[in-house]
């Protein structure tokens, strides 16, 4: 419930107004002063700033309006209501404009009175509320929240940075679980573009005309089930971010609407005839290889140079080893914060055998990996008898059993595999011996929807197929 200490101003010219307004406050629980003028008003609030300001609109020398300008600069949070006996359309927006929460006509009831300063409370908590959630936003998804101190992580934050600051296209490439999303929304959470929205959508997960509808928006009727104009994701982004999650899953009609929307900076909506235009900067994903896409011919080369202006690439977490304590810690921290609990400890041999791990699921296998061991384990310590099978038996010596197989078999020995061959190898790899067999777990481990993976096995089934 809302603190009843909370201080209020009244000024008002006349004093029989005031001292009704003063004995009905106080009686509430409020602390009020009263001033007949905005200069002495003033002169008061220089002094002690009050939470609500209470003020008739017209009065000798300064009006209410520029005592509520006035004491605004001075306190942005502070709570305007405003006070007149000329009731307009006219003056009550303009005291809505000029930062006024409400709008009271004299004489009013005291049930209104004491309304509109519930009505004021509340929007100021929630104001707060949210000033509050969008700086634990922005604190996970900085830059500073990207765990790490090995070369390769210190040289993307760098590159991170140094783009942030620009409107240009970025590419953002590395193997699914790498931490793809984080640098894209540390990208948006540094840029001046921080304060509007971050939207996005995974290419992979929707059909071809879902996707169409998603990215561009659609109009009553152009299909079945549009019972109402809607607004495209890229238009509603304007002023923020938008982000191409898998962008190597879209299929080539899709891939040319989609040019088009990023050459003209407009889009069509489904069903549409006017253009609607948007301003958000793009940031594309992939843990495909668009270059030999591009070579194969399934994806466009025009696309593909227009969304790689500037090429970051994530590497793995087998590529920043001496990170993994660091995401050890930090994920045992934050379970801990989410179940109200003190967090676990993990053994020195466990935590040996954690760092050896090749981890091809990357971070996001690693986090799911720490939560697992918390729900798992009944003591404080996680020892190694508590770490799952595959991890333990994936010693130095078999290691390289783990690369050699499944992962570098059969036309994969011997040379250096394209990414697209990595994935699927890795792919596979998690459906057969981690989720054994069950896509809907092999699916979540790899961090991708269930109708990209079944998409990516029936397209495996079809390359065996050719001659």
């Amino acid at each position: 419930m809302m603190d009843r200490k909370l201080s209020v101003m009244v000024v008002d010219d006349e004093k029989p107004m005031l001292e009704w307004i003063s004995i009905l406050l106080e009686e509430h629980g409020y602390r009020v002063s009263c001033h007949c003028n905005g200069e002495e008003a003033l002169k008061a609030a220089g002094m002690t700033m009050p939470d609500i300001l209470v003020v008739d609109v017209k009065m000798p020398g300064m009006s209410g309006f520029e005592v509520l300008t006035e004491m605004q600069k001075l306190s942005p949070g502070l709570i305007g209501i405003m006070m007149t006996a000329f009731s307009s359309v006219d003056s009550a927006v303009k005291a809505m404009r000029r930062g006024a929460s409400d709008y009271l006509v004299k004489p009013f009831e005291v049930d209104q009175l004491l309304i509109a300063i519930e009505k004021a409370l509340g929007e100021k908590e929630l104001k707060r509320e949210n000033l509050e959630l969008r700086r634990k936003i922005r604190e996970k998804y900085s830059a500073e929240a990207i765990i790490g101190k090995s070369k390769p992580i210190v040289e993307l934050l760098e590159k991170v940075r140094m783009v942030a600051e620009k409107d240009s296209t970025v590419l953002i490439t590395g193997e699914s679980g790498s931490g793809k999303e984080l640098i894209a929304r540390a990208i948006h959470g540094i840029s001046p573009r921080s304060d509007q929205p971050f939207l996005g959508v995974n290419c992979g997960s929707f059909s071809r005309d879902l996707l169409a509808s998603e990215l561009f928006g659609h109009m009553k009727g152009s299909f079945t089930g549009a019972h109402r104009d809607k607004e495209g994701l890229l238009v509603a982004a304007s002023g923020g971010t938008f982000f191409l999650d898998e962008v190597g899953e879209l299929d080539r009609e899709l891939q040319v609407k989609l040019l088009r929307a990023l050459q003209e900076r407009q889009v069509l909506p489904v069903g549409g005839t006017r253009h609607v235009p948007f301003d958000a900067r793009i940031i594309a994903a992939t843990n495909s290889d668009l270059a030999e896409k591009v070579r194969k011919d399934d994806f466009r080369a025009d696309l593909y140079y227009r969304l790689n202006v500037i090429p970051l690439h994530v590497p793995s977490l087998r590529e920043r080893k001496s990170d993994i304590p660091f995401l050890l810690e930090k994920f045992l921290r934050d379970y801990a914060d989410e179940a109200a609990e003190e967090p676990r400890t993990i053994s020195e041999e466990a935590r040996a055998i954690l760092c050896e791990y090749r981890w091809p699921g990357n971070v996001r296998e690693l986090e799911n990996v720490v939560e697992r061991l918390c729900v798992m384990t009944g003591g404080s310590t996680i020892d190694v008898s508590d770490l799952p099978d595959f991890i333990r038996s994936a010693g130095p010596a078999a290691e390289q059993e783990t690369l050699d197989e499944p992962l570098l078999t059969g036309p994969l020995s011997g040379r250096n595999p394209t990414l697209d061959e990595i994935e699927k190898a890795y792919t596979l790899y998690v459906l057969e011996h981690q989720a054994m067999g069950q896509k809907r777990l092999a699916a979540k481990i790899l961090g991708i929807n269930e109708s990209t993976l079944y998409r990516r096995l029936e397209k495996y089934a079809a390359d065996r197929e050719e001659p």
